[in-house]
């Protein structure tokens, strides 16, 4: 909401300038004044003084951590009736919790624990929640905020301050029970995010530890506990899992969330073992997305069954799926990334419009997809599998990354109408941060049939080219010295090209070449990877020199390349 000026000024905000003040740390201010106020001892500034409530309401749930949240709600009754209504929350497991949790329980040999014990202690010590007072003090710790505020147990400092004296109060304060906790201060939250973040998901977890920690934040129990709190008026819904934890035990979280949250619209979860069995309907659910899951083999069917109203599904790194018939009249938008080779793939999707697939190529591939506008395909064609795609005549846009390209004719020759296309071969190897790690052996260098893609689709006028591709056609080159795939081309009138710079006069060469045939050329991008033997200036500087009269646009990339020209 906006702020005059003055107000800014007199209580040192910076001006509003035509924006909406981040909710944040306007809320952070006005705890911040009127504890001034107070210690100053002149007339407290109450909330409805400085600000209306319905615009307070309005600011407050524009703040989403739960960090900022418990520092609000501990400025002031007011504060506290506001947070209540908050629509947004995000609860976020960072490293510190795991430390507390090795506090608690040390490492020791593994003897006599057993789930029941661990549920039982957290039953017990759900149970002594009663006071309001403790959930306050929780759920600050949970956030690691300093309030103007003294509690008596000191449990608002950071967790640096913990010490063996403070830990008759830590250690009931699990990072679940403070979930549970905040949740009940909250009446009405509709976009809820449960995660382990980054940093502790790289933690390397003890095998003699597993037993002692537990942040598998899909357990059934604890899932059930806080849906019961919110799962009324949940609408959207983000579980980012502890994936050392999760993935080794199967959970039903999308059975409960079926049961009580039929009020969903769209849910993400990560890091997780799925079951998917039993799973009731579930409306109004539009948007799912899978990532790191692993499920059963029949999952995908029994999800399209269980969400009939899904506009957009995407899954990312899926492992298990064997059997995944996929039908729906109302999905318009599929990320299909199968992490494991399935047996058979049968896709039916009359009105979808974008298809990804990033897979191990099934026994049996087919879509039937005759809306089908954008399509990406990432996938090698084994020996003796079936690949259709039946009734995708209107592709305008294509995305094709493999080393052989019978799929990629096929859908040359039904689609006439194409107007953009990225082509690669994937031969070169990347880290996980995105390093060059140099060329694939095994990958065979290989050239698409790129005067069958000039001749059958004549509308097409931009070519977007992968490093993979690049280095083929630099090889072909250098071998050939032509490229016998790459004549004259008086369509195209935007190329991009994406490389690992390995020789300066390799690469100066084939630009040259490229440009050449290309006399309608409007735009040449030249994106270099920033690991290349060859440093982007020097490419830079020499093509400038030899391609002066060409409009040129320069980039580097390292994770990932350059599409934003294509509605992917």
């Amino acid at each position: 909401m906006m702020l005059s000026k003055g107000w800014c000024q007199e209580h040192a905000i910076a001006p509003a300038s035509n924006r909406v003040l981040d909710g944040s740390i306007l809320a952070t201010s006005l705890a911040a004044i009127i504890s001034r106020n107070v210690a100053e001892e002149i007339q407290p500034l109450s909330v409805e003084e400085a600000l209306p409530i319905h615009v307070l309401s309005d600011i407050i749930n524009k703040v989403k951590d739960a960090r900022d949240l418990a520092n609000c709600r501990a400025t002031s009754k007011t504060m506290k009736e506001v947070v209540r209504e908050v629509r947004c929350l995000n609860l976020v497991c960072l490293k510190r919790y795991y430390e507390l949790a090795r506090k608690r329980y040390p490492v020791r040999p593994q003897c006599s624990y057993s789930d029941t014990e661990d549920e039982d202690d957290m039953i017990e010590s759900d149970s002594d929640e009663s006071e309001e007072d403790e959930d306050d003090d929780d759920c600050c710790e949970m956030s690691q905020v300093n309030s103007n505020r003294g509690y008596q147990n000191g449990c608002c400092a950071n967790s640096s301050s913990f010490s063996n004296s403070s830990l008759q109060h830590t250690d009931n304060v699990s990072f679940k029970n403070a979930c549970l906790k905040m949740l009940r201060c909250v009446g009405k939250v509709e976009q809820l995010r449960i995660e382990v973040d980054q940093e502790m998901q790289d933690n390397p977890l003890l095998k003699e530890e597993i037993h002692m920690v537990d942040f598998w934040l899909s357990e059934p129990m604890f899932v059930r506990k806080w849906v019961y709190s919110c799962g009324h008026s949940l609408q959207h819904l983000t579980v980012i899992d502890y994936g050392q934890q999760a993935i080794m035990r199967q959970s039903p979280i999308l059975r409960i969330l079926s049961e009580q949250c039929k009020q969903l619209v769209s849910l993400e979860l990560r890091n997780m073992y799925l079951d998917t069995s039993d799973l009731e309907v579930m409306p109004k659910m539009k948007s799912l997305t899978l990532r790191c899951i692993k499920m059963t083999e029949r999952s995908l069917t029994e999800i399209n069954a269980c969400m009939p109203e899904l506009v957009i599904l995407a899954l990312v790194s899926v492992f298990g799926v064997q059997d995944a018939h996929f039908s729906s009249n109302k999905l318009e938008v599929l990320c299909l990334g199968l992490s494991t080779s399935a047996k058979v793939v049968d896709l039916h999707l009359p009105i979808v419009k974008k298809l990804q697939i990033k897979m191990v190529c099934p026994d049996v591939l087919r879509v039937h997809a005759p809306k089908l506008t954008y399509v990406a395909v990432c996938m090698e064609n084994r020996d003796g599998s079936i690949v259709e795609f039946d009734d995708v005549t209107n592709l305008k846009e294509l995305l094709f990354g493999a080393s052989h390209f019978s799929t990629l004719s096929r859908l040359i020759r039904t689609n006439s109408v194409l107007e953009k296309v990225f082509l690669d071969v994937p031969c070169m190897a990347l880290g996980g941060d995105g390093k060059w790690e140099g060329v694939i052996p095994q990958v065979p260098l290989q050239i698409p049939d790129i005067e069958s893609l000039k001749e059958l689709c004549p509308f097409l006028h931009t070519l977007s080219v992968g490093p993979g591709l690049w280095h083929s056609m630099e090889q072909s080159l250098a071998t050939n010295q032509e490229l016998t795939t790459f004549r004259t081309w008086p369509a195209l009138s935007r190329l991009i090209v994406h490389m690992v710079a390995l020789s300066l006069e390799s690469c100066v060469a084939l630009l040259l070449r490229l440009v050449s045939t290309v006399p309608s050329l409007q735009r040449l991008e030249i994106y270099v990877h920033l690991d290349s033997p060859v440093k982007p200036d020097q490419l830079r500087s020499t093509c400038q020199e030899h391609l002066a009269h060409t409009n040129l646009q320069w980039g580097t990339w390292r994770r990932s390349l350059n599409f934003a020209c294509f509605s992917f």
